[in-house]
């Protein structure tokens, strides 16, 4: 191939080469948050992940199996793991999960995903108190 038949290559004005990188990378924007849930319990002796009721899930857009992060607002902790469907209003760490937090405190579920277009990318932002919907907002990026 030539260099002038590349789509990344093209010629100043001075006749110099120009090599253009196709951009790869998207931006990784968020998709889902389920905001203000109360965990409800604690299983350290399960393989792993967390397990939000089906309720939860659906208010926020949640996929079972999906990745997410979790913030700990009572003590801090962050942390990845998956995502279970379980009964309503259940909010439950599983595995190594159970020693960052305990029931009672209040966290944060998020998932992301890459964008092509972020003018057009929306997010779904679900409010809990007591693990009961308050609130769903779209926000726009």
């Amino acid at each position: 191939m030539s260099h002038a038949a590349s789509p990344y290559l093209s010629i100043s004005a001075r006749g110099m080469f120009i090599y253009t990188r196709p951009r790869l990378a998207m931006p990784v924007l968020l998709r889902s948050k389920a905001h203000g849930l109360v965990v409800t319990g604690k299983n350290l002796n399960y393989e792993g992940s967390l397990t939000l009721g089906v309720d939860i899930m659906r208010a926020a857009g949640f996929h079972r199996l999906e990745r997410v992060e979790v913030y700990n607002v009572t003590n801090g902790a962050r942390f990845s793991t998956y995502l279970l469907e379980g009964p309503e209003g259940v909010v439950e760490l599983n595995g190594a999960a159970a020693r960052l937090g305990e029931v009672g405190d209040v966290i944060i579920v998020t998932s992301y995903e890459c964008v092509q277009d972020v003018s057009s990318h929306v997010a779904t932002v679900a409010i809990f108190r007591g693990n009961k919907l308050v609130e769903v907002r779209r926000v726009k990026a």
